[in-house]
Parts: structure tokens; C-alpha cells; sequence
């Protein structure tokens, strides 16, 4: 390595650092100024360092200067997402022998159950008091060792996760690395993951477990691809137990494994998710978990962009919020475009997976009525092997969400998040016009 870029690595590694311990130790999700000021600071940085090629140093230094940024923020109390409070929640009460699908907490705080370390402190945290938990198996067994390492510490709690989470980081850039190979692609587009500042705060420093899920996820597309295929199936599974995303990617894989083998890899995934919930198995797991997950699809809303422009006309019409009935047909109308999608699709090989994925999921996103932003982390990474770089440019602006929680209650900035689907959908489509007129096919670095 020259000397230039010795001094090039310093800065990004200095300047990022600073950004990241300054939010990760000394900004509330209150202070939208600050914040909005250090997460652009990282972001210029992290662009120039792309557009500089500043990482083409080899991988084991890049894994190396990519797991350092994220070590930064081991010992953070995770300040922009209250989700962690319930993880504590649902890890201790399954330490302690009770089945987490089966508890509501606001019935539990005022039974005469009693379990260390669940408190009225606790309880009052809780965003979600009032639902059976909406988090599938292996997340529900990454909490209980959680609770079972830590016991009733908070702070013990979210290390053990972020522990967890990092070891799933450095597992997924690796499997990038060895894809980016297999694909005879430069091993340089892993950078674009690896240092992206919305994915290292949003997973490693708020404890999202769509870290956990992309490991699973890219690990069975890798053994995909070695034609391993049972093992390939077991860890698919394994990625919807994480988070149920996955799911809407398996009707992608029919042309590519054929009729037969597809129908024998959905009969793994089916058998491991299985496998994965009979800790928790009771008559009520199934009701009580949909429930709770068709509340979420009815009820919440947030920097969502399509769903807010049909909220207003059905406003127009009806004269009340009409998400009940909207959340369940723009759900649908997903599930039709994943489909058409799918049939519809004529390069059918391994590297063509990944942007048909980016579609499927990009009209998920752009449908849905919740967008947080750890939501299109997993479009970031499918972007890599594709030549769109729009999720970048997302994942850049998806901050501006955060201005809702300046007051309390929290309010959403519609001009903010219509400048944010602006950009964003300006940029998406100039993207498809640039390659359907033939140019810039092949994935690149910015």
C-alpha cells in the first residue's frame, strides 16, 4: 500500500469513527439536527471513499477495517429503535419456561406471573404491550440466550445480541466476498454493503436482526449456486425464521431448480421452519402470531410512499383511514407482481437472481404501509450484484424519517418523505431507462 493510500484509509477510518461513536454514545432520535448532520457526515464519507475505490486494499483488511466500525458501537444502548426492550422481554420470559407466543405483556405485567428482571421499568418501554410477539423462532432463541447470559441487565442483554449480530455481519461479508467470486464479479462491490452507513447503525447499532436473516439468506444462495441444495433449503429456512421476508423471494426459484427439486426444497424450508418453532409449539403459536402480524399490516403506518397517496383518496372518498382494508389489498396486489414476476422472467441464471429479487422486493417496499429503515438494508445488499444503485441513494435518504420522532407524539413530515420517494423513485427510474436501453449492464462500483 502507497502512501496516499495509507492516508486516504486513515481519514475514512478517523472521520467515520467519529461519526459513528458521536451517534452512537451522544445523539438522542429526538435531535434530528444532530443527527441528520453526522449520518450525512458518514455518508459523504463513505461516497467519496466508494467513488475513490479507497477499498481495494484486499479482503481480510476490508473485513477488517468493516468489523472495526461496527466493534465501535458494542457497548451502545441502541437510541433510534425502542424494538430492543421487547426482545428483552420475549428472551426473559422464555429463559424462564414461559412460551413468548402465548403472552401478551399487558396481561402479564398485572398476573401473578413472576420473572426476574421483568419489571414495571421494563414493561413501560414496550411499543408493543398490548400484541402477542410478531418475531419468528430464531430470533426468539437469540433473545432467551440473551436473557439466559445477561439475566435482567439491559445493557448485558443488547450485548449479547450485538455479539450475535456481528458474528452474522462478518459471516454475510465473507459469503459476499466468496459470491462476488463465484459470479466473476470484483470483489470491490462488497464495500458497498460493508461500509454502508445505514447498515452499520441500524443493524449492529440498533440491534436489528436482519443481519442474522441476510446471513441466512446469502448462505443459501451460495450453496445454491455449488448445487448444494438441501443444505441451500435448510438455511433458506433458517432466513425466514429469522425475519418472513425471505418468503416473498421463493417463487423466484421454481425456473431455476425445476418443478421437482423446487417442490423438494419448499418441503425442506417448510420442515426446518417447523423444526425451528416446536420449542414453542402450542394450538394457539399460529392465531396468536397472526394476529399480531395482521394488526401490523392494518394498523401501523410510517414513511410509507404509494400507500399515502391511496390513504388520501380513500380519505377523499370515505372520509376515515380506510388502512384496514388497503393494507390487505396492496399486500395482495404485492403478492400478484411477485408472481407475474416471477413467470415472466426469461434470463434465468444465478446472477439475474439478484435483480429480479431487487424488483420483488423494491415493489414490496414501495406498496407497503411501514418502511423503517432497517427495511431496505435487505435491498441494499441485493443491489451489489445488479448494476442499480438507487438503494444506495435510499439508503442515504431514509434518515429524513427520522424527523418524526422530534415531538412526542411523534408526527411524520410529509414533505420529507415525499422528497425522500422523490429522489428516490427519480433515480430508480432513470436507472431502468439507462438499462433498458442497453447500457451499463454489468454491476459496478459508484
Amino acid at each position: 500500500m502507497d502512501r496516499r493510500s495509507l492516508i486516504l484509509l486513515t481519514a475514512f477510518i478517523l472521520l467515520s469513527l467519529t461519526g459513528y461513536i458521536w451517534i452512537g454514545y451522544a445523539t438522542v432520535r429526538s435531535d434530528f439536527g444532530q443527527l441528520v448532520l453526522l449520518f450525512g457526515l458518514l455518508c459523504a464519507v463513505y461516497l467519496v471513499a466508494l467513488y475513490r475505490k479507497i477499498f481495494s486494499v484486499g479482503f481480510p483488511l476490508m473485513l477488517g477495517m468493516a468489523m472495526l466500525l461496527r466493534v465501535s458501537l458494542l457497548f451502545m444502548t441502541p437510541n433510534l429503535s425502542d424494538d430492543y426492550f421487547r426482545f428483552i422481554w420475549d428472551g426473559l420470559l422464555f429463559s424462564h419456561g414461559y412460551n413468548p407466543y402465548l403472552v401478551i405483556p399487558s396481561q402479564f405485567i398485572h398476573s401473578a406471573g413472576s420473572v426476574p428482571g421483568i419489571t414495571s421499568s421494563l414493561y413501560a418501554e414496550l411499543n408493543s404491550a398490548n400484541y402477542f410477539t410478531v418475531y419468528p423462532a430464531v430470533c426468539e432463541l437469540i433473545f432467551g440466550l440473551a436473557a439466559k447470559v445477561a439475566g435482567g441487565s439491559v445493557l448485558g442483554n443488547v450485548i449479547v445480541i450485538r455479539f450475535v449480530i456481528l458474528l452474522a455481519e462478518a459471516g454475510t461479508i465473507f459469503l459476499l466476498y466468496r459470491l462476488s467470486h463465484k459470479l466473476s464479479m470484483s470483489p470491490d462491490i462488497v464495500a458497498i454493503y460493508a461500509f454502508n452507513p445505514l447498515i452499520i447503525i441500524e443493524l449492529t447499532g440498533n440491534l436489528h436482526l436482519e443481519a442474522v436473516m441476510l446471513l441466512f439468506l446469502v448462505l443459501s444462495i451460495y450453496l445454491l449456486i455449488l448445487k448444494k441444495q438441501i443444505y441451500a433449503a435448510i438455511s433458506f429456512g433458517m432466513a425466514i425464521g429469522v425475519k418472513l421476508l425471505p418468503l416473498i423471494f421463493l417463487p423466484l426459484l421454481v425456473k431455476r431448480l425445476g418443478a421437482t427439486k423446487s417442490i423438494i426444497f419448499y418441503a425442506i424450508v417448510t420442515a426446518t421452519l417447523g423444526a425451528l418453532f416446536l420449542p414453542f409449539y402450542s394450538a394457539d403459536l399460529i392465531p396468536n402470531f397472526f394476529s399480531s402480524l395482521r394488526l401490523y399490516f392494518q394498523t401501523f403506518e410510517f414513511n410509507a410512499s404509494l400507500y399515502y397517496l391511496f390513504r388520501w383518496v380513500g380519505y377523499q372518498l370515505t372520509g376515515y383511514n380506510v388502512i384496514a382494508t388497503l393494507g390487505v389489498v396492496l399486500s395482495a396486489f404485492t403478492f400478484l407482481i411477485i408472481i407475474t414476476l416471477a413467470v415472466l422472467e426469461k434470463n434465468v441464471t444465478w446472477l439475474s437472481l439478484f435483480q429480479s429479487m431487487l424488483l420483488c422486493l423494491t415493489a414490496y417496499l414501495l406498496l407497503a404501509t411501514t418502511v423503517h429503515p432497517w427495511y431496505i438494508v435487505p435491498l441494499v445488499l441485493i443491489s451489489i450484484f445488479t448494476s442499480y444503485r438507487y438503494p444506495i441513494v435510499w439508503s442515504v435518504l431514509i434518515i429524513l424519517s427520522y424527523a418524526a420522532y422530534r415531538t412526542m407524539p411523534y408526527s411524520e413530515n410529509l414533505w420529507l418523505v415525499a422528497l425522500e420517494y422523490v429522489i428516490v423513485l427519480s433515480c430508480m427510474g432513470y436507472e431502468i431507462f439507462r438499462n433498458r436501453s442497453g447500457l451499463n449492464l454489468r454491476p459496478t462500483v459508484p
